[in-house]
């Protein structure tokens, strides 16, 4: 029997739909329009979405006119707060400037060397308008580079919606495999089972099987794409020095490290999640946090890689295909450049991180003091201002160590806390939540009685 047929099981949702009346027929039209009502597949959730119709500094409030304290910061962008006034500011001057013209713009160089700047591994820098595209363009230049074709990346990760990063993302343990060499299992339909076999999956924080792995495929392997904390199944932070480790053995064997930093660049300091580990890779993707609600996002690394997208000469018999392709349409777009530069501003000029670290702390604390309190398994994984909860009391140091967290109760607590105006990030135990600069310490201290409420009221039904 699923928890949905179970009568004796409380409706956590009664609140929510009560109070979002606007956002169900609202739905019942969308659907209409566009599978499951949503932009995408992440936005859709049981008993259905609530539609946002306008955001301010901390909050965002739904067309029932409901207001939320917005801890899913719209999975990561939103930094500084909704609508920070320098952003819009520059926003609104480059709208009433340029548009989109398919020619360079200076606003783009400069967004780019202000990248360049921050981030430690980079030395050339490229844009492109999601993080899906950035680890699509990366991978790429990385084959180019080495010659080889296959990549690997850790079972649980999640690299963007590209077919080579759509391998290994979730599945069951039947699925998966052995645990020291995890199968490579594509996530979803529509994938040619010709790329499975370029992508090799390894297990996050174990060095043993990840070195055994890796020196298996080294003759064809490329890169390895990692993200330095893997938020993309919670937060399953480095331990014992694996990223140290890796490092080493990538280098050894000759093969392109790449940090996939969509969701760390910019949001673990000013340097990233490189500057605060103190790790250099040979590569780096970013995008959320770097544009501050805007379509930013991009790859970058050592210049003597980068130099694999410069079309070759028309002298010396070179041929046209020996470079990596990069292009884009709407890559630089001087609205999204703008945004982002001046975001980037924003960071880099002090205080910023110190205080969403502080929050961060504050709150992630506060949430595993609350579900102590109550008496609820949860465990609360976080760095920095970022991080998640799972409603366990497993050790969470790997991928399947997830699958010990429980789904439904993590989306009872969140539809809860819903329903009492504060998003803990979206219904899904395997995303992540994330603190900003217009938060304050009063707002966290509501969010964890309400989020200590949550808990109480799904505590004993699983």
């Amino acid at each position: 029997m699923s928890h949905d047929d179970n009568p004796q099981r409380p409706d956590h949702a009664a609140r929510f739909r009560e109070q979002t009346p606007e956002s169900r027929s609202f739905h019942d039209y969308a659907a209409s329009v566009t599978p499951l009502g949503v932009e995408s597949n992440v936005r859709s959730f049981d008993p259905y979405p609530f539609y946002t119709e306008r955001a301010e500094g901390s909050y965002i409030y739904d067309v029932d006119g409901n207001e939320y304290l917005d801890f899913l910061l719209a999975l990561g962008p939103i930094i500084l707060g909704h609508n920070h006034p320098d952003v819009v500011e520059a926003v609104q001057e480059m709208a009433e400037t340029l548009d989109v013209t398919a020619t360079p713009s200076p606003i783009s160089i400069q967004f780019m060397e202000k990248v360049v700047e921050m981030t430690p591994s980079i030395e050339t820098v490229r844009m492109a308008n999601s993080g899906t595209e950035a680890t699509m363009h990366a991978l790429r230049v990385a084959r180019s580079y080495t010659g080889k074709e296959k990549i690997a990346k850790p079972e649980g990760g999640y690299a963007g919606a590209h077919d080579y990063a759509l391998q290994s993302v979730y599945a069951d343990e039947e699925a998966l495999g052995p645990a020291d060499e995890p199968n490579t299992v594509p996530y979803g339909t529509g994938i040619p089972e010709a790329v499975r076999d370029t992508v090799v999956p390894f297990p996050f924080n174990d060095k043993e099987a990840t070195e055994k792995i890796l020196r298996k495929h080294a003759d064809d392997m490329a890169a390895v794409i990692i993200e330095p904390v893997m938020f993309s199944c919670g937060c399953l932070k480095p331990r014992d020095g694996y990223h140290e480790f890796l490092r080493e053995l990538t280098e050894e064997l000759g093969i392109v490290l790449i940090w996939d930093e969509v969701m760390t660049g910019f949001r673990l300091g000013p340097q990233s999640a490189q500057g605060r580990l103190d790790i250099m890779p040979d590569m780096t993707t970013f995008a959320k946090a770097a544009g501050g609600g805007y379509q930013v996002a991009g790859f970058g690394g050592k210049e003597e890689i980068m130099a694999e997208i410069i079309p070759p000469g028309k002298n010396e018999g070179e041929k046209w295909n020996t470079s990596a392709f990069h292009g884009g349409t709407y890559n630089g777009h001087p609205i999204a450049a703008a945004a982002g530069l001046a975001t980037l501003e924003v960071l880099d000029s002090g205080g910023v991180y110190e205080h969403i670290d502080r929050l961060g702390d504050r709150l992630f604390t506060g949430l595993q003091e609350a579900a102590d309190d109550v008496g609820i398994p949860v465990n609360v994984q976080h760095i920095g201002s970022m991080g998640q909860v799972y409603m366990t009391d497993h050790d969470i140091h790997r991928y399947r160590d997830t699958w010990h967290a429980n789904e439904d109760q993590f989306a009872d607590w969140w539809l809860e806390a819903a329903a009492d105006g504060v998003l803990f990030g979206n219904p899904m135990q395997g995303e992540r939540f994330f603190t900003t600069l217009t938060h304050t310490e009063e707002e966290i201290d509501d969010a964890i009685e309400v989020a200590e409420d949550a808990f109480r009221a799904v505590n004993h039904e699983y």
